[in-house]
Formats: C-alpha cells, structure tokens, sequence
C-alpha cells in the first residue's frame, strides 16, 4: 500500500499533468487568415474537459478521471487596422477529481472552496480581466507577464501568462474558403509544441464545418508544494469545430486527445497515459 502523502502528492501531480496536456491542446490555433471582430461585442467562453489517465507507481497503476468546465467573458475592447485589444476574464471554474476512492471537488462560485487550499492557488486569477493583444490572424501579440510566483494549479490553466478563452474563441479561416479547403499551421510556446492539419467539410450558412487533427507534445517543468516537477508528453488529438466564415468566431468545437509520457518527480519517472475529450461553444452576448 502507498504511504498516504505519497497518494496525495500523485493526485495533485496527475491532476497537474492531465492539466498540460488539456490546455495546449484547445490552444495555439492560427492561420493566415483574418479575424472581422467589433469593437465593443462581448462573448462567453465554455469549455468542458473529461480526462481518464492512468499512472504507475511502483508497479502500481494509479487511475485518475477528472472533469473540468471553465467559463471565460471576452470583450473586443478596441481594433486597429493590424490588431484587437481583447478583455479576458475567467468567471467560474469547476473541477471533479476522483483517484484510488479520493477526490478532489472545487467550483470557484464555493466561497468555502475558494478560500480553501485550491481556492487560495486559484482565485487571483478568477473575474481579473486581462488584456491581450491579439493580430488580425488570431496569433497572442502581447499577453499579461507571467508571474514566476503563480501557483503550478495557475501555471498550467495558463491564468498566469496567456488569454487562454481568446486562444479557444477564434479561428481567423483562409481566404477563398471552399469544400475540401486545407492548411495546417504549427506552433511551439512555453514548452508545448503543436502541429495541425485543417480540412473543410461542409459550408452553409456563412458556418465551415472543420476537422482538424494533429500532434501535440509538451515539455514542462513546475512547483508542486517545494517540489519540482516535469512532464514530458507525446499525443495525437483530433475533431471538428463550426466556425462562422465572415468574424472567425468559434461557435462549437470537440477534440479527442491521446498523449503518453513520463511525469518526473520525488527522484521517480512515472510512466502516464491520459485521453481527454474536449468541448467548447462561443456565444455572443
């Protein structure tokens, strides 16, 4: 039997792990494209991940599953002819983790939770507009300056450093978009690299209907109470999103990722495997 602190510490490591390969893969699209944003229009962000990962330690297979929804409000607060200065905050978060017969429950709307152990790594980050400055083609040009100080549940919710809601928001699509359009774009940003490949299925309406599958892989280095810990992944995602063709506005998307790796920590390699399944919708308000 594993020493209890050692379970927990494995469940916030898991937790954390599952957490760097979510996140890298519903961000970091861009293309070539251009965005037709408005200044002033407001949109809510909603984005739901299931995880299954399974862990060994010592012989021992540690299985995890964790849900996590998180709501973000956008707002184009101004544009330029290059660019769009954007407001993005995070409203609520929620996250469901179960390991071994333990789990792990917070909902930022808790004011218990919030103010307990989860909530105090959490909650400078939650309704704190930030600015970021995104290019016509969707692509972060300025984002708020990552504090070396975030808590590693921060770092790998990207609170810390990026505009995540406004990564998962946009897709700035081709010009001469037409059925069986395709591009691919790749990119390679605090430790995480991504390749995607682009297909249009279908147009009607002014929506594209878009499948997209890749490679994703990270390589990530964080604090967990003291302790150092790193991941280092490999995975395969796919899906499809609806995306409307005259903004570049996301208005559905659901991925499915596989990614295997090894998480270092405690002097220890442990081999993971994890699969998340990925949805989000956009709304105006």
């Amino acid at each position: 039997m594993q020493p209890k602190n050692k379970i927990i510490s494995m469940k916030k490591i898991t937790l954390l792990f599952s957490m760097a390969i979510c996140f890298s893969t519903v961000t970091m699209a861009q293309s070539n494209g251009t965005l037709n944003l408005a200044k002033g229009q407001k949109y809510v962000v909603e984005n739901k991940l299931s995880t299954t990962t399974s862990t060994q330690v010592q012989g021992q297979s540690m299985d995890s599953k964790a849900d996590i929804a998180s709501v973000y409000n956008i707002e184009v607060k101004d544009k330029t002819d290059n660019s769009f200065n954007l407001s993005n905050t995070v409203t609520n978060i929620k996250m469901n983790m179960s390991m071994m017969g333990n789990s792990i429950n917070f909902d930022s709307d808790s004011t218990s939770d919030l103010n307990g152990q989860m909530g105090s790594a959490l909650k400078d980050y939650i309704n704190q507009p930030k600015d970021v400055q995104i290019d016509k083609s969707g692509n972060v040009i300025t984002k708020p300056t990552s504090d070396s100080s975030a808590s590693a549940l921060a770092q790998q919710l990207n609170f810390d450093a990026t505009g995540y809601g406004s990564q998962m928001a946009f897709l700035a699509l081709p010009q001469n978009l037409k059925v069986g359009s395709t591009w691919s774009d790749k990119n390679d940003q605090d430790g995480i690299t991504k390749s995607t490949n682009y297909v249009v299925k279908d147009l009607s309406s002014g929506i594209a209907t878009v499948s997209f599958s890749g490679t994703v892989g990270t390589n990530k280095t964080f604090e967990q109470q003291g302790m150092e810990v790193s991941a280092k992944t490999t995975g395969k995602f796919s899906g499809e999103e609806k995306v409307d063709t005259k903004t570049g506005v996301v208005q559905t998307n659901t991925s499915t990722t596989e990614a295997s790796g090894t998480v270092t920590a405690m002097g220890q390699d442990f081999p993971t495997t994890t699969k998340i399944i990925s949805t989000t919708s956009v709304k105006a308000l």
